[in-house]
């Protein structure tokens, strides 16, 4: 359970990342707007604070 929460905080790293460059590049990635990349890591870091605080996963 620990490495899916560490991944999903380094897709969420790596999607904020992505979303900034697009943005201060004024650039679109894959034709998405900037906003959609960072909307998946707020995603991304939601599920892996859910995770971290379900009564089951701890491991």
């Amino acid at each position: 359970m620990r490495n899916l929460i560490l991944a999903l905080i380094i897709l969420a790293a790596l999607a904020f990342v992505v979303g900034t460059v697009a943005a201060f590049g004024q650039i679109t990635v894959l034709g998405k707007p900037p906003v959609t990349f960072w909307r998946g890591a707020v995603g991304f870091l939601l599920f892996a604070i859910a995770l971290e605080l379900w009564p089951g996963a701890k491991a």
